[in-house]
Parts: C-alpha cells; structure tokens; sequence
C-alpha cells in the first residue's frame, strides 16, 4: 500500500500538469497534421521479372537447348545491377516523356503534372546551362510570363501563348492542351513552374526513385520498385523499364548470335572451297586409274590420320580466334557496345573479360561523381590496367600452347603419312584424296550445323526472361505515412510534455510536501492545512484539536506565526487560527505586527489600537489589536510591550500575533522571543526549498524555542498529518456518470 502510494505521489505532479500535457499533445497532433499536409506524396509501383534458369528454366527443353549456346548463366545480384545501369534507364526514358518536369504552384502546396497537365512544353536549346534550371511561368489570359535565374542573374521574358521565346539562341515553346483542356475542362491561368532535365540529371534523378532488389537469395525472381510523386507516372516508368529489359536482353542475344554466323560464314566459303577442290581431285584421280573399289588396308591408320587432321583444324581455329582476341585486346576500344563474343573459350578468359566488363561499368558509374584524377578513378583505372596485362599474358601463353599443340599434330602428321611409303603409290595417292575429301566434309557440315543453330538464335526474338507481375497504378500513396507520423508526432508530445512538467518542477524547487521539510529542517512540524476550496474552518478546527491533543496548545499562550517571505498564508492562518479557537469556546486576541501585508479582517467584536488598549477592559470572547494606526512600542519600549502580553494572557486564552517576514524584518525574532508557541507557516508549491533552512538559522542564532512547522496549501489528496492518501479518502462522487466521475477527479486532483 505504502508502494501504491509513492506511485500517486510521484505521479502527482504530472497529474497537475495536465492541462500543460494536453496542450503540448494537441499541438504536436497539429504538427503532425501540418507535416503529412506539406510533406509531398508518394506513389510506389512494383513488377515482377522471374529470370529463366538454365538448369530448371524453358531454356532447358531440348527445343531451345542451343539457342544460348554462347552465353553463360548470370547471377540474379547481376541482373539486379543491370535493371538499375545507366544504360537500361536510359533505354527506359527514351520510351517515356519524362524530360520535362511541370508542377503547378498553389496557395498551399504545389501539385506535380504529368499527363493532366492544360500546357505543353517544347524546347530546344544549344546551351547546357539551361537544362535543370527552374522556370517560374505566370499565364494570364494568352499572356505569359517566364523569369528564370541564368548565370546568377534573374531574368524574365514576356510573350504569349503558342509563341517561341528565345532565350540566346535557345527556344522554348508553351502551347494549350486543347484536347485535354476541353475533356476535363481544365483551367490554364495561374502560377506553374517547370524543370528541363539534362540527361544525366534526369538518369541520376530517376536512380534515386528506382529500387531493384531480388525476392529471395534461392528465388530467381527480381522486384522492381518505383517512387514517384504522380501514380500514373511510377507505373508507367516501372512496365517501361521492364519492357527494354526484355528487349535489350533479347537485342543483346541476336547480336551475339548474329556475330557468329559471319564468322562461320567466312570459314564456310574457305571450306567449301577446299571440299570442291578436293572432289574434283579425287574424280579425277579415280576416272584416270579407274578406281572402283576403297582400300581396306590403310582403313585404321586413315582414321587416325582423319582425327588428328580434324585436331589440327580445331586447332588452327583456336589459334586464329586467339589471334583476333588479342587483336581486340590490343585495339583498346573495349566493350563500346556489346560484350565481347569470340570463338575461343576458355574459362579463366572468361571471367577476367568479364571482370574487365564490370570495371569499366564501374569506372564509368564513378566518372559520374568524382574527376578524372581522383583516387577513386586512379584505382579503377589500376585495376583495369592489372587485368589487361593479365588476360594479355593469357593470351600469349594460350597461343604458345596452341602452337605447340598444332606443331605437335604436324609432327604426328608428318609420322603416319610415313607408313603409307611401302602401299602402292595408286593406293596411296587414293587415300590421300579421299582422306582430304572426308576431312574437308566434315569440318563443312560442324560448320554448316553450328551455323543452323547460330542462325535460330539471331532469328528467335523469344526471351526466357518474363514479366510475371506488371506495375500498376497505385491507388493510395505510401508516404507521408499518416498513421505513422501521427504516431510519432504524438508520441513525441507526449514525452516533450511529461519531461517539461518533471523538469519545470524539479527547476522551481518548491515545498511540494511533508518529506521535503523533513528532509530538510530538523524542525517538527505542526500540522497540515489542505488547499481545499470549501471548509477551510475545519481544516484549521482539526489542526487546533490535533495541537490540544498533543499539549501543544495550552491556555494563556502567545502564539507567534510568521514565515519567511510574504503571501505564504501566515495572516490568513492567523485569522483562521482564532475562528477555530472561539469555536471551541476560547478567547482570543490577535495582534496585527505585520507592516507588509494588509491588516487583519475585522473578523472579531472589536478592533482597537495597541498604544491606547487597556486590559481591564477585555471582556469579549475575541479582539483585534494593530500597531498600524500608532507608534510601534515594540520599537520604543521592548519591557512595556512585553508587559502589555502578560496583561493579554491574563485576560485571553490565546494571543496570537501576526508578524513581518523574517526575511526583510527583525521584528519577529523579537516576538517569537517572547511567544510560547512559534508555528512557521510554509506554502506548498510556493516558498522555495532553500528558504527552509531560514527557520532552523533562527532557532540556532537566537534561541528561539517551541518553533514548528505550520504546512498550509498542501494538496486535497493528503491527510491531517501531510500524507498522501490519495483516492482511498477521498470525498464521494456526485453521479455516477462518466462524465460526473471526471469532473471530480479533475477538482479533486488539479
């Protein structure tokens, strides 16, 4: 129970600053309002690409198994990067009309324009600088008016609707857009401002906006995201970019593909004409020994000889594909266009070729931000330099195989056509035509086959890559999130509140309750009068009974009350002290020795000055004495005023006086010298902490005895003795409504 308490107490300054807390929470609401109104919204789009998988995908039904001969399966991060390049939302924005920016300037916020735009724009310009610059336009009627900053200086150009304004050589058109205009019956006057993107700007703007990312690490699927204040205008970009995706993959594959038909083109015609040349000698050497049957003799050393000519072929068709590799290479011009597509393949080649490919992409993403000489650029440009000299190596050390290879089946060549010595030259001669007749054949239909295949891929325009989810447009915006920022903002209030309400009362350091005297003053204290706005008597009527209780309060008292600064309840507490008392039966006199404050209220029968009083003559149950009107005989006479109280106690139960502050006078330090009881009254949420230690200085300085605490003001939720009770005591509810039960907490509470 002690717990729950000290949870009440300690939330009890919160609970009086409530009305700070609503009004901190209310304002942050209305920020938060503010904030989604002026935030700009936006849209988002997504699609869906699965990519095809070789192993699993279409590509691998036996139809289609050559048409990606030449190619080598992607990773899905890869195809992620290339959605995202340059180049695709380059080929991307080719197929949008997103060059030029137009928004519409309103009282409160500007509203972005895409395909519900009442103008159009038309431009052509000479000068760079004019691209992404701000244009503001006012139309009036056919009046127009364009002002614009050039070179740092603001200039403006007047002219009329469907007119070209030149602008030092560059032209900008405004024309209606009549057809839309009279469909919606839109509005042309008013303030608009348009931007005219540069192509990289526009590319670097739209890079921003766009997110490709892969749904999952074992999913070949891609998720394309894009953000754009205008729905319509996201999902336009968004099937757009998939669209030249599929376009350029497939643009990409035909190229490839197209390359290695010519390339087998070329060796078809050298081979054809070997192989017509090799059939009109075998027919000749056959009608002129009049040959019939083939030789049996030499069949398995002819089949070798056949093998390693067709090794010697491939070989040679190696050499020269490694050649023209290192031609490419040496060249410089490297992937300008495409990839690379050679006939050779080797694996490690491969990968540092397009390792090559994927830092000169790099280089041209970093050429972008930073300068030419920057380390940035520097480091790339080592790295590519690395790899060249790297493949370059390769190359020289696969063409040294190659020709070692090719001279070791020259070699073996020349050995088996040394067998054929001892055969009849009729028979030798034979199978050497024949020989060369099959082996020219042979290297004619792989090459005739292969073209076949290569031909289906230039021809096919079927991608494995599909567009299983296109975008949509979005119907509601995904930011400012309003739920969110209310949340937030709220919250956020919330916080702001409470700390403010802690931290405003931990800075004022005033007396809030009973600990704070006790942990300060070694003073007893009292009693307790609660701020209650009803009954305030019979606060004052249980402090009285609780002091007689206590032997506190004996007759023929002088009870001094004072306190350390003014408007802390001591002349109040004076009046109230003596209405308890009388109604308890006791006489009273009060003595008014404050000249700070206002007098005592004529509460009593009869009020009369100090300097003329006459004790024989104070017969009523109560009595009102003020040095106000007279000379202070304090300060005169300290033995006759002194005197003079002796003469009152004789006369009246209790003499209580009210004096100055003991912190701008010493007058009290002389009266409570002579009082029997000292009640030091302190103000709860008033007198500050500091001024606590005052009372015990004036006790240790002066030898003031019988001085107590007198805690007036303190809250309604505490007891006669000061502590807080809180709702357990509290005084019934009027109702039993809601509403009724609010009311009360709120004047119980605050």
């Amino acid at each position: 129970m002690a717990s729950f308490q000290n949870i009440k107490k300690q939330l009890l300054p919160l609970i009086k600053g409530l009305p700070i807390v609503i009004v901190i929470f209310i304002a942050s609401i209305f920020i938060a309002k503010k904030i989604i109104q002026y935030t700009p919204t936006m849209y988002l789009s997504v699609a869906k690409i699965k990519l095809d998988n070789q192993k699993f995908g279409v590509s691998n039904n036996l139809l289609y198994k050559d048409f990606d001969v030449f190619t080598t399966e992607d990773k899905i991060e890869t195809e992620a990067e290339l959605l995202g390049s340059h180049l695709l939302i380059k080929k991307t924005l080719e197929k949008v009309s997103f060059d030029v920016a137009i928004n519409r300037i309103g009282k409160i916020r500007n509203t972005s324009l895409y395909k519900n735009s009442p103008i159009e724009i038309t431009y052509d310009f000479i000068d760079s600088e004019l691209f992404d610059v701000l244009f503001q336009l006012t139309i009036v009627g056919d009046k127009v008016i364009i002002s614009y900053n050039y070179k740092g200086e603001q200039l403006s150009k007047n002219g009329k609707l469907k007119s070209t304004f030149n602008i030092n050589g560059n032209r900008i058109m405004i024309n209606k857009n009549d057809s839309l205009i009279s469909l919606k019956n839109l509005e042309v006057d008013g303030q608009y401002s348009f931007l005219i993107y540069s192509e990289e700007g526009l590319i670097n703007k739209t890079k921003e906006q766009l997110d490709v990312k892969a749904i999952d690490k074992e999913m070949s699927i891609l998720r394309v995201v894009f953000k754009d204040e205008i729905p319509q205008k996201s999902a336009d970009f968004n099937n757009a970019l998939c669209e030249a995706y599929i376009e350029d993959y497939i643009s990409m594959k035909s190229y490839a593909a197209n390359k290695t038909v010519e390339f087998i083109d070329l060796k078809l015609a050298e081979v054809g004409e070997d192989l017509t040349l090799a059939e009109q000698e075998l027919e000749k050497y056959k009608m002129n020994n009049n040959v019939v049957n083939t030789r049996q003799e030499t069949e398995t050393g002819l089949r070798q000889l056949s093998g390693l000519e067709t090794q010697l072929v491939n070989t040679e068709i190696n050499e020269q594909a490694i050649i023209e590799l290192g031609d490419y290479m040496n060249n410089g011009d490297y992937f300008s266009e495409t990839a690379l597509h050679v006939g050779y393949v080797d694996l490690l080649l491969t990968e540092l070729i397009k390792r090559l490919k994927i830092l000169s992409d790099e280089k041209q993403d970093l050429l972008i931000k930073y300068e030419v000489r920057s380390d940035e650029i520097k480091s790339v440009n080592y790295k590519i330099e690395e790899i060249k000299k790297y493949i370059r190596e390769a190359i020289q050390s696969n063409k040294r195989e190659i020709t070692t290879k090719r001279k070791k089946l020259e070699t073996e060549l020349a050995i088996l056509y040394k067998q054929f010595d001892d055969i009849p030259s009729r028979e030798r001669n034979l199978q050497i035509l024949e020989r060369e007749f099959m082996l020219q054949e042979s290297v004619y239909n792989f090459l005739s086959q292969k073209r076949i295949e290569a031909f289906i891929a230039s021809t096919s325009s079927t991608s494995f890559h599909r567009v299983i989810q296109p975008a949509y447009v979005p119907k509601l915006p995904t930011s400012p999130n309003k739920t969110l920022i209310t949340f937030v903002c709220g919250l956020l209030g919330l916080i702001i509140a409470i700390t403010f309400v802690y931290l405003r009362q931990f800075a004022r350091a005033k007396v809030m309750d009973k600990c704070d005297l006790e942990r300060n003053s070694q003073i007893p204290i009292a009693g307790i009068i609660r701020n209650v706005k009803y009954d305030i008597e019979d606060e004052y009527i249980t402090l009285v009974k609780s002091l007689l209780i206590k032997n506190t309060l004996q007759s023929n008292q002088v009870i001094v009350v004072t306190s350390s600064l003014a408007q802390e309840g001591k002349t109040v507490s004076v009046e109230s002290l003596g209405t308890a008392l009388m109604s308890l039966g006791y006489k009273i006199c009060l003595i008014d020795f404050d000249n700070i404050n206002h007098e005592l209220s004529a509460t009593f029968h009869k009020t009369k000055d100090f300097t003329v009083a006459n004790t024989k003559d104070f017969n009523e149950n109560g009595l009102v004495l003020t040095t106000k009107n007279g000379n202070n005989l304090l300060e005169e006479d300290y033995t006759l005023f002194e005197n003079k109280l002796e003469a009152l106690k004789s006369c009246y139960d209790f003499v209580i006086i009210d004096t100055s502050p003991t912190a701008i006078s010493i007058t009290p330090v002389q009266l409570m010298k002579l009082a029997d009881l000292n009640l030091y009254a302190v103000k709860v949420n008033f007198t500050p902490i500091s001024y606590i230690s005052n009372a015990d200085l004036l006790e240790e300085e002066y030898g003031l005895k019988n001085m107590q605490f007198l805690m007036v003001n303190a809250h309604k939720a505490s007891s006669y003795n000061g502590n807080l009770i809180g709702s357990h005591f509290e005084p019934k509810t009027q109702g039993k409504g809601i509403i009724n039960r609010i009311k009360h907490y709120i004047n119980y509470y605050l």
